[in-house]
């Protein structure tokens, strides 16, 4: 989730524990005793986050532990996070640690942590209380095996405004859907005088009324085209065979479908390098609880669905917990995005928010049903491969991932539990939207395998030839022509470079 100020990152070290022994050969990892001692090493983000959301419960659990915390902020804003833990691991041998999915992902490919199969099917650790897409992601980015566990996960849904749906007679979205049905329940309402045909800039307009919006993580006209190809099994480069594959019908059907959704005004096209479109209507959210404050920047169409002006948006929690919903948690907003003092309606959300809306699951495609690539784990435990004290560490991952924090955490926190059994309440509104999610192993593959820093690039050479085609300088044909065309020239550049380091 967006919630937390910075990357959250935890290693853990104990030492001197009478018990600590067993083998990670054969997954023994021992048995950690109340009464044992020694000292716990925690590397965190913040000592009084720590301690109000794990230390001081796991220390009433083993009251002879010493609990040091140390501050990894540093390695959680580096430039590179997972080159700066590494270095963290093999300078300073944490026993656990808290990661970022990509943190997790490229750590458990250079063996740097700890195969947990042996240890859960020896302890009998419940995996089968877990949504099973968290437990497929987080072995599909461990290459096969399980290294860690996360006791939560984000994903999408799409949010629907029902009395929009009343007013202009439209019938409601369903569970299951494809994206060519969303795009064309989108065309059904009615947009801005003048929107339609007009340039990118003009269809942004403040007051237009919009079909659909997209997640205010959106930075670029391209996210919602591959999103929707990916859903279908589209790529769009291959690094086996080193050749980009834009240039085909099916994703120039994907293309011709958005362009046209971006030039009608049913769909909000978001400003490049300005996530979520443009206009005035950005400011900031603060959100208290998680043991303190975040305050969440967003644009025009994180408020545009909450105030009315979109019919569907396609958003994860953070949409529901800007609407106070889900959670106990304080809401306020500075709607011209100055500083956090005053301005802001406290409450339940800001005044003139919509309230008669659902959701449903994220589209996808009926060949792919399901399969949708949204789902994220923003916090994964795991033990790190060389470390001493492992009966330690996974005492730690229990706790931090059982039953009864779950319970704990379903009650106060924005994030949706990866134990089913405690789903958040969303006050009577399909939670279940959320939870439908499968693991897209082949985009995932894609991502980890093409060269570093080529996704980004491609991208944004993408969103330029198609905000040509929105504005009407070229054709849908001739963007894709130049997608191709460009891109190759990228994948052949970026391989190169890489042959070369």
């Amino acid at each position: 989730m967006g919630v937390l100020t910075g990357t959250l990152v935890l290693a853990v070290a104990l030492t001197g524990c009478s018990s600590s022994g067993g083998s990670k050969e054969s997954g023994d990892l021992g048995i950690l005793d109340r009464d044992d001692k020694g000292t716990l090493k925690i590397g965190y983000f913040d000592e009084q986050a720590f301690y109000s959301q794990y230390g001081n419960a796991f220390q009433a659990m083993f009251p002879n532990m010493t609990l040091e915390v140390i501050s990894t902020e540093a390695a959680a804003n580096a430039e590179d996070p997972v080159a700066a833990m590494e270095k963290l691991i093999d300078e300073q041998q944490p026993d656990a640690l808290l990661l970022t999915e990509e943190q997790y992902a490229a750590l458990a490919k250079k063996g740097k942590l700890y195969d947990l199969d042996a240890v859960v099917k020896q302890d009998n650790f419940d995996l089968d209380s877990y949504l099973p897409s968290v437990i497929e992601l987080l072995k599909a980015r461990g290459g096969g095996k399980l290294y860690g566990l996360s006791p939560s996960f984000s994903s999408q849904a799409l949010y629907y405004n029902k009395d929009l749906f009343d007013k202009y007679g439209v019938p409601y979205p369903t569970n299951g859907m494809s994206w060519e049905d969303v795009m064309q329940l989108a065309k059904r309402f009615p947009v801005k005088k003048g929107t339609a045909g007009a340039s990118l800039e003009k269809v942004r307009s403040d007051d237009a009324l919009y079909g659909l919006t997209l997640p205010v993580q959106t930075t670029d006209s391209f996210e919602l085209i591959r999103t929707i190809g990916e859903a279908k099994g589209l790529l769009y480069a291959d690094r086996d065979s080193k050749l980009v594959t834009f240039d085909t019908a099916e994703w120039k059907a994907v293309v011709q479908s958005v362009v046209d959704g971006y030039k009608s005004g049913s769909i909000s096209a978001p400003a490049t390098g300005n996530g979520g479109g443009g206009g005035g209507m950005g400011g900031k959210l603060m959100i208290k609880g998680m043991g303190g404050n975040s305050t969440l920047s967003f644009g025009p169409d994180s408020m545009r669905f909450m105030s009315g002006q979109s019919a569907m948006s396609i958003d994860d929690t953070t949409l529901m917990n800007m609407m106070g919903v889900g959670t106990n948690m304080s809401v306020s907003t500075n709607a011209k995005g100055g500083d956090d003092k005053g301005g802001g309606e406290a409450g339940p959300g800001p005044m003139g928010m919509i309230d008669n809306w659902d959701v449903v699951s994220i589209p996808s495609d009926p060949a792919m049903k399901d399969v949708t690539g949204s789902m994220k784990l923003p916090n994964v435990f795991a033990i790190n491969a060389s470390g001493d004290n492992l009966s330690a560490a996974w005492e730690f991952l229990k706790y931090a991932n059982g039953d009864q924090l779950a319970k704990t955490s379903a009650k106060s926190s924005p994030t949706l539990s990866s134990r089913v059994a405690y789903k958040t309440d969303l006050g009577g509104r399909n939670i279940d939207a959320f939870y439908t999610d499968k693991v897209n192993e082949q985009s995932l593959l894609q991502a980890e395998t093409l060269p570093a820093g080529f996704a980004n690039s491609f991208a944004e050479m993408a969103a330029g030839q198609i905000n040509k085609a929105v504005d009407g300088t070229q054709t849908v044909d001739e963007a894709v022509k130049a997608i191709q065309s460009q891109g190759q020239n990228l994948l052949t550049k970026a391989l190169a470079s890489e042959e070369q380091a």
